[in-house]
């Protein structure tokens, strides 16, 4: 396409990219700044720099040194010089983000012409990445939500049978210790008629907090549905996970909840269960097993621990 560059033409040209939102730069074939306009040095936040005449590593350099314009995410100067020396004029045009120091990003074009001059453009394009970030974090609340039941923090009955699922096939796999125990508040119906659900609702929340606060953070969590939970204890045997839950019952028997009523205390039956190498269970066939030790527990006295 031949298009007569008439004085008009230049005039325009020029006007627009002296005064252009844009940042625009051009370097020369030996990347030294021959041209820049306002919005450029305004953008990167280089209003102190002289620019012009300067190459575009003193440029780098001296942002660094300042802490201004690009970030570098505590790069050493020599880290991001040879980064942005394997991108820089890697191709004759490309297109990347860049996030600056006061939190700002930008969208940088970089067009190498075939004299080997650079042009840089540089559109703010803050909005659009935090309306982006904003959906992300929104989409892992989401996910997060999904997985979490909302009243104690804990896994819920999906994600942790999810958990489960893959750490009872790598305890197979491996042959390691691993125990699962199911508990269930004692008398928790009768707490909710007494005392209200809001009281119920601390129960609960409670509960996760003492489990939380006992367990170690290999261990899996998860409240099952109602006043159910259960807990996936790997590298434990039976033994080991019985002193855990004895330890929980402990705690319980002195942790007095005076907000609900002066002297309130509560307890729990669990089920736990080792699983056997020898002789393995599947998942399914696990959480069966321990759910039948929970039941006996409830049936022969509650405020216990049976094995399955």
């Amino acid at each position: 396409m031949n298009i007569e560059i008439t004085e008009q033409l230049q005039r325009i040209l020029v006007e627009h990219i002296e005064t252009s939102g844009n940042g625009i730069a051009v370097l020369d074939a030996e990347d030294r700044f021959i041209f820049f306009n306002k919005a450029f040095i305004s953008l990167l936040g280089i209003e102190d720099h002289p620019v012009l005449n300067h190459s575009y590593d003193e440029l780098l350099i001296w942002m660094h040194t300042r802490g201004v314009g690009t970030a570098t995410h505590s790069s050493t100067l020599d880290e991001w010089l040879e980064f942005v020396h394997e991108q820089h004029r890697s191709v004759a045009f490309r297109h990347y983000e860049v996030d600056l120091v006061d939190g700002r990003w930008l969208l940088v074009t970089e067009q190498v012409n075939v004299g080997g001059e650079v042009v840089l453009v540089c559109n703010d394009i803050s909005h659009s990445k935090k309306t982006e970030h904003a959906l992300l974090d929104a989409h892992k609340e989401l996910e997060r939500l999904s997985l979490t039941d909302e009243l104690t923090g804990l896994s819920n009955r999906r994600h942790f049978m999810q958990q489960l699922t893959n750490e009872h096939q790598r305890a197979l796999r491996y042959r390691h210790p691993s125990s699962l125990a199911i508990l269930d508040l004692d008398h928790f119906k009768k707490i909710n008629d007494q005392f209200g659900h809001t009281a119920g609702d601390d129960v609960l929340r409670h509960f996760s907090s003492v489990l939380r606060q006992s367990l170690r953070k290999q261990d899996v969590i998860g409240r099952l549905g109602g006043e159910e939970f259960a807990l996936f204890l790997p590298e434990t045997t039976q033994q080991e996970a019985m002193v855990l839950l004895q330890r929980i019952r402990h705690i319980l028997s002195s942790a007095t909840l005076e907000e609900i009523a002066p002297g309130f205390l509560y307890t729990f039956s669990a089920g736990l269960t080792e699983l056997n190498h020898d002789t393995p269970l599947n998942c399914k066939e696990w959480i069966h097993v321990t759910d039948q030790a929970l039941y006996r527990a409830k049936r022969t006295g509650r405020n216990q621990v049976c094995t399955g």
